[in-house]
């Protein structure tokens, strides 16, 4: 008898085991879907490879079913692959970029008010306030970019710096206007002549970010600012050929920390050695924070913008920026640093003129302050 309890009674533990690891799985379902849509194709280092790492973050601490859909690079089926993806998927939770897309999801964001949308790279311009759904990621990268052009005043041997801008766009413009604003600063403060060149790509590919640098570091331009995602290979290899950093040559890159990853890269990157910095849009930290805030009902719906001071952008701190950037250059770039986090100094954005033309004039016109 006693043996059959014994028997009986480890049946009964054995069920409850099984019966608490169904549960537990069932759970674990249960928690939610979510959908990272990237607005191209992964792989590009940038834009959409930062907000996978965000999603696949927020899956794993979540406990969500995670799918990614990528919108190609054809315009023509873009918009229709994160439609269908959002009809056909019943997400609980969908992180996407603003870009190319956005005014399409918002024609049609009647059918997905049970969806909660994180999407990053948004106009600080855009209002969201009719969508209770949409937490809105905009990015302070014109406070990024005045850092930017601070430090490359600092480094500059040849009194000349340049960037590169890969568009004529709101977006593109808004880090122009910081990096201009920030050659202009120095100028005025330290009592420096520091000419800079602008310019944008003619067509958006490496051959011609290639091409655009070597013009800029061939007139003297010693350390180019490339507001171009991944086409920064381009400039990477011109300031190779120019000389690189045994000469003084640098680059600066956008988005993210290019010089780790090129560093880290499974195909040689030539001149990654002299990417100096990066001026990074924190995409991964930002979106992770938002979503998860979402999620616990911690944070605020609408268009935010995230800046300096909040870490949203921030130059790239990593061990080549050290190696290659003297102490003095250094305490000087922090201590102004500082002083934009704190609103000591206020970086002037696209978004605050009133014209396109407004802009264009404190960006031609070298005299002009605002």
């Amino acid at each position: 008898m006693r043996r059959n309890t014994r028997v009986f009674f480890s049946l009964v533990v054995v069920a409850a085991l099984l019966l608490g690891a169904s549960l537990a799985g069932y759970a674990a379902e249960k928690k939610g879907k979510l959908l990272y849509f990237a607005i191209q194709n992964l792989g590009d280092m940038g834009i959409n490879d930062l907000g996978w790492y965000a999603a696949q973050e927020v899956a794993a601490k979540y406990n969500l079913d995670l799918t990614v859909v990528e919108g190609t690079a054809d315009p023509s089926v873009r918009v229709t692959s994160l439609l269908d993806a959002l009809e056909t998927g019943n997400y609980d939770y969908c992180i996407t970029a603003s870009w190319y897309i956005l005014d399409d999801l918002l024609a049609n964001m009647a059918g997905y008010k049970n969806t909660k949308f994180v999407i990053y790279d948004t106009s600080p311009l855009t209002d969201f306030s009719d969508y209770p759904n949409i937490h809105g990621v905009a990015f302070r990268q014109d406070e990024g970019s005045f850092m930017t052009a601070i430090y490359q005043c600092l480094m500059t041997k040849t009194g000349k710096v340049g960037a590169i801008a890969n568009q004529d766009s709101p977006i593109l413009n808004d880090f122009v206007t910081g990096w201009i604003a920030g050659v202009k600063f120095f100028n005025d403060t330290y009592g420096k002549n520091i000419e800079y060149t602008l310019t944008y790509l003619s067509d958006m590919t490496i051959t011609n970010d290639y091409e655009t640098a070597s013009v800029l570091y061939g007139s003297g331009h010693d350390i180019v600012y490339n507001i171009a995602g991944f086409l920064g290979l381009g400039a990477a290899q011109a300031s190779e050929e120019a000389g690189g950093w045994q000469k003084g040559i640098f680059m600066i890159g956008v988005d993210y920390d290019q010089y780790t990853v090129y560093a880290n890269s499974d195909h040689e990157v030539v001149g990654y050695m002299n990417v100096a910095t990066s001026m990074e849009k924190k995409i991964k930290d930002t979106v992770v924070n938002a979503m998860s805030g979402i999620i616990e009902g911690t944070i605020a719906m609408g268009n935010h913008r995230y800046s300096l001071a909040m870490g949203g952008v921030g130059l790239s701190y990593n061990e080549r920026f050290f190696q290659v950037t003297p102490e003095e250059v250094q305490k000087e770039l922090f201590a102004i640093e500082e002083k934009v986090k704190s609103g000591e100094i206020k970086v002037p954005s696209y978004f605050d003129f009133n014209s396109y033309e407004e802009f264009a004039k404190f960006r031609d016109d070298r005299s002009f302050r605002l």
